[in-house]
């Protein structure tokens, strides 16, 4: 059996019933200043590209790469890709790929200059997602936005290579980031929004994936249309999670562009000005998809592409980013561990060689202790905890079990001896000599009873077994009303039938439904309403 360990948690919730407030937060620098006195290691300048750790290094061979963003160069000659964090560059042929930029930091979505003479990707080498620009050898890094706490993906040039457009993941209440979009002068600064959040700060859907058209005049970018500002897992791409909205920078104004049965994200204009290409969901498969600007007309390319993540956060794009070559002929990409390039007017693909040999450094991971079934446990969580009517102690609920706790003495103990059902939803009487309550058992169900407050067996006052929540006494203690819910699903489904409000007699053992709803029923007054 495991034993609990509950009497520093309980004196912690002593202080906090009898102050009635908060705890205090701790300073900020508190978690650094103890890992500083605690650890050798220089946590206050710490570098994530020159981690104090014993390094090894493996060997990697390999014509396969796993979720490569890439980006071909103006002259068509050769493109940079993403690798494990690491930017490479091969001939756009295919061949053996040198890496550009290889450390500690994760490094991914480049984006090389219209001259040709600088790379933008996106670098967590300050501590957070921001991006870097770097000349097309890998040499003088500058950094570029200096965000703190929001993440920033998928940089694109504005054709006159003075700007760049990124999407800018911005946390709220959950650990999703919702997209905007902002503009950033190539020499820095706080930045430009084009695009924020259609629900406010409250909003969790995204926005994603800016391009420039060729002329610079648009921005196209991929927009959540499931309406409401909450994120949900159960979201359906065939009946459509996104669509490609374009931007006039001209005149402000912003409207629908491509959409429809699939979505359509990362959208990707032609530099010739003809096309966007994007990715579309197509049953279970999908599939790069090109939109003639002049006619409207939608057409496939191929339907061999790795599956996008349209249901997921997006918090780096839904699809791996591709590219055009210079002359709009054809669109390189990447898909299941292969580059490849498609014509776009005979659609045929050519699947390119890429070869890469390289040496990466890494550090163990940090392993610790773990004891995975001691045979004691101290409780860091309680439930329903309440102070007794006269001050004197303290009832609450911990691990499924009951436990009442003497505010003088600071002894703790269980309020019955039972270990065939867990207990549930305590509370006193007015006058704090009894304490009803809810059990469950899966195979005997759920019952309501009442215990002396001094402790011992429950008597089980509902009539059947059932689901029973939130049970109450009267004021002078001679009922107690209680929930009757449904089971199924993780529950069992027996003795469902109808649920609602109840009211037992104490006195004569009788129990009677009073409403068909509500939820936390109880007395007050001369107990003639229950509210």
């Amino acid at each position: 059996m495991i034993k609990t360990t509950i009497a520093l948690l309980s004196t912690a919730l002593i202080a906090g019933l009898s102050a009635q407030t908060a705890a205090t937060p701790s300073d900020d620098n508190t978690t650094v200043d103890t890992l500083a006195e605690t650890s050798k290691y220089d946590v206050e300048n710490w570098q994530v590209t020159q981690p104090p750790f014993k390094l090894n290094e493996v060997a990697i061979s390999t014509n396969e790469t796993t979720w490569s963003s890439l980006d071909v160069s103006p002259n068509g000659k050769f493109m940079i890709f993403d690798m494990l964090g690491d930017l490479y560059k091969v001939d756009i042929k295919g061949g053996n790929a040198t890496p550009l930029i290889q450390d500690f930091a994760w490094n991914i979505h480049p984006a090389i200059s219209p001259d040709g003479k600088q790379v933008a990707f996106v670098s967590d080498r300050d501590g957070l997602s921001n991006v870097w620009v770097m000349d097309i050898d890998g040499t003088h890094l500058k950094q570029i936005t200096r965000e703190k706490k929001d993440i920033i993906h998928a940089p694109k040039w504005s054709p006159d290579g003075e700007y760049l457009v990124v999407t800018k993941g911005i946390m709220s209440s959950r650990s999703i980031p919702a997209g905007e979009i902002w503009m950033y002068h190539k020499s820095g600064g706080d930045g430009l929004q084009i695009k924020a959040r259609n629900s406010g700060k409250r909003d969790q859907q995204n926005i994603a994936d800016p391009a420039f058209s060729h002329d610079g005049r648009y921005i196209y970018f991929t927009e959540n249309t499931v309406p409401g500002s909450r994120f949900e897992y159960n979201r359906d791409p065939l009946e459509g999670i996104f669509a490609i909205t374009r931007y006039d920078r001209e005149s402000g104004d912003e409207r629908r562009y491509i959409s429809g049965t699939g979505g359509a994200v990362v959208p990707t204009p032609s530099p010739d000005g003809k096309y966007v290409a994007f990715v579309r969901r197509v049953k279970d498969k999908t599939a790069l998809f090109l939109k003639d600007i002049k006619t409207g007309t939608e057409t496939p390319l191929t339907f061999a592409l790795e599956r996008d993540m349209q249901e997921g956060f997006g918090s780096e794009g839904y699809f791996t980013y591709f590219d055009w070559t210079p002359d709009a002929s054809a669109i390189v990409y990447w898909s299941r561990g292969k580059f490849h390039i498609i014509n776009v007017d005979s659609k045929e693909t050519e699947t390119l060689n890429v070869h890469i040999d390289t040496t990466v450094k890494f550090a163990d991971a940090l392993r610790f202790p773990v004891d995975v079934a001691p045979d004691n446990v101290e409780v860091k969580m309680t439930r329903w905890s309440q102070m007794s009517p006269n001050g004197k102690s303290i009832l609450f609920q911990a691990l499924g079990k009951l436990y009442v706790r003497d505010v003088k003495s600071g002894k703790v103990k269980r309020l019955t001896k039972q270990n065939d059902h867990d207990e549930y939803y305590p509370r006193y009487s007015n006058d704090g000599k009894s304490i009803v309550y809810t059990t469950w058992n899966d195979q005997d169900l759920g019952t309501v009873r009442v215990v002396s407050a001094r402790g011992g067996k429950g008597k089980v006052i509902s009539v059947q077994p059932g689901h029973y929540i939130e049970p109450s006494f009267s004021t002078d203690g001679k009922k107690v009303v209680f929930r009757k819910f449904t089971g199924g699903s993780l529950l069992d489904p027996k003795y469902s039938v109808d649920p609602g409000i109840y009211v037992a007699n104490l006195k004569n053992d009788t129990v009677e439904k009073v409403a068909d709803s509500g939820y936390n029923a109880h007395f007050a007054g001369d107990n003639e309403r229950i509210f």
